[in-house]
């Protein structure tokens, strides 16, 4: 599902300009009509959109069985099209939709088949056109031999332009045999499979995962972080490994980007190192030319020491030369104890904080890098024999970086974002939108009501600012980031007192979208169309920048 790059140009080519106050900076927030959808029908995520319509994917799971539905609304009256239940057939509860996909004027849908008898499990796709058309035909990407469901892992990535998929399966026969992985093109366009590509690794989603008591997954996570698509076909995948000097009481590890060309049979390897061992746990790619590709992400270390933990994190950037197979330009740029309290509100909390990047966003003759902080843990409660595990997530800010012109992070800021929550199973959410302009960045997200009135007061504690634990009752606001100098002005663009912007559309762990999945759909004449949500009912709106 990764596609930083898409995002960067859409990021900027929205024209968001909300705040009242600012000269010549105005936005129109306007609501649609509600919907008339069964309250059961839930809407799962937002897929994309073409010149008049956009398109949405719902689960309908409570009463009369699961349904799934692809739906097509339109951008002047938002309004439903056509809402085109896709079934599974008679073998339901052997098939699972993976993902769904918009590209090229037609929905893809991924759906996988576990066959018990045979221990194969198969991944197919099949397509509703934008008249609403679905195509019954299902076509087979790849069916791999496991004799268990978690062997196996799928993930889809489109290119920038939406025209081909890349699928990578990570599977394994049975719990000695050694973990192998597939890519498979698609084209989107004549909607065909093309090649196959292996490699002995085990790029599984999952990685090598392990839990620590304090805080969700513990810094020996390690494996694969990312991966991306190029026009020309070529493949790029970043994977995080323990390195030769790790011991068990200081982890280290080291970070390898693969290149997979289109024309070769196995990839190239360059290890992207930092002057310290740093644990990296998420990258996104940018690739503005043929010759260099740029990943970035955050980096964080933790040194055990008695009476208090040493905590490095920060941000960092590396341009590679892709013929070459060589680093061009690297930095970092470490947090100080100032950036420190201001995210976190108590440094020595940095420890259990996690950092996921968002966007890589080319912006003029500058890179801008987004990303959120988080804190996961997971919770166990026992009451006599019965054990129940549930994850605590806190969100705390989002992080944007300026990379200048000569390579150097210029600033660092941060956008206070509180939002605290309590999942039935482990899974991040992006809680906010980013949009780039000439001049602006923008971070929307849901706020506290009493948040804004501390914002006025340059000198405000972080300690005092309030997390929102629900959506009704709080603000849906602006924070307006400057290119030039990072300086911050906010906006109240709506209050949730009825229909609420709702970042978290779908709790069923069942039919969970993706973590880096969009919440918006951006589209032309500055408009970018937002789903909001009232106790069931349903609402689209529509934010009109001039």
């Amino acid at each position: 599902m990764r596609n930083p790059f898409i995002k960067a140009t859409v990021l900027f080519s929205a024209c968001l300009i909300l705040n009242s106050t600012q000269a010549k900076a105005q936005v129109k927030y306007s609501h649609g009509p509600a919907l008339e959808n069964d309250r059961d029908s839930k809407m799962n995520r937002m897929l994309g959109s073409d010149e008049n319509s956009f398109y949405c994917y719902r689960v309908r799971s409570k009463g009369r069985g699961t349904s799934f539905f692809v739906e097509k609304y339109s951008k002047t009256k938002l309004k439903l099209e056509f809402s085109k239940e896709i079934s599974l057939g008679d073998e339901e509860d052997e098939t699972i939709i993976e993902d769904v996909e918009y590209a090229s004027g037609n929905v893809f849908i991924f759906r996988r088949k576990y066959n018990k008898k045979t221990d194969k499990m198969a991944l197919f796709f099949q397509t509703v056109s934008s008249t609403g058309q679905a195509n019954k035909e299902l076509k087979e990407v790849i069916t791999v031999s496991a004799d268990h469901y978690e062997f196996v892992d799928f993930e889809i990535f489109p290119n920038a332009s939406k025209t081909k998929f890349v699928v990578k399966a990570a599977h394994k026969a049975n719990k000695e045999d050694q973990y192998k992985t597939e890519f498979i093109l698609i084209d989107a366009v004549n909607i065909k499979k093309l090649t196959t590509k292996q490699v002995d690794q085990n790029l599984s989603a999952g990685g090598n995962f392990n839990w620590s008591f304090w805080g969700g997954s513990g810094e020996d996570s390690y494996g694969f972080i990312g991966l991306y698509l190029d026009e020309n076909d070529n493949i790029y995948y970043c994977v995080t490994d323990k390195s030769k000097n790790s011991t068990d009481k200081e982890k280290k590890y080291k970070l390898n980007l693969y290149t997979l060309n289109a024309s070769d049979k196995n990839p190239k390897v360059l290890n992207l190192p930092f002057q310290d061992d740093y644990y990296v746990s998420d990258i996104e790619f940018s690739k503005a030319n043929d010759n260099d590709i740029v990943v970035g992400g955050f980096a964080k270390d933790v040194i055990e020491r008695k009476g208090k933990d040493l905590v490095k994190c920060g941000i960092f950037s590396f341009k590679v030369n892709v013929s070459k197979n060589t680093i061009v330009g690297k930095t970092a740029q470490f947090f100080d104890d100032k950036m420190l309290t201001a995210l976190e509100s108590n440094p020595k909390r940095s420890k259990y904080f996690k950092y996921k990047m968002d966007y890589i966003m080319p912006v003029g003759d500058a890179v801008y890098y987004v990303g959120e902080q988080y804190n996961e843990v997971m919770v166990v409660t026992r009451n006599g024999n019965t054990t129940t595990t549930s994850w605590r997530y806190e969100y705390m800010d989002v992080i944007v970086a300026k990379l200048n012109a000569k390579g150097e992070f210029e600033w660092v800021k941060n956008v206070p974002l509180r939002n605290e929550m309590s999942l039935n199973f482990a899974h991040v959410f992006k809680q906010y939108i980013a949009y780039a302009t000439n001049t602006n960045l923008y971070i929307l997200c849901d706020d506290h009501p009493k948040n804004m009135e501390r914002y006025e007061k340059g000198d405000f504690e972080p300690s005092d600012l309030k997390s929102v634990s629900g959506i009704h009752g709080s603000n849906f606001v602006s924070n307006a980031v400057r290119l030039d100098n990072g300086k911050i002005k906010r906006q109240l663009i709506f209050k949730n007192e009825d229909y609420c912007f709702a970042p978290i559309q779908e709790r069923n762990p069942q039919f969970i979208p993706p973590s880096d999945c969009e919440i918006f759909v951006p589209s032309q004449n500055n408009e970018v169309y937002i789903y909001t949500e009232d106790s069931g009912r349903d609402q689209f709106g529509k934010l009109t920048f001039e």
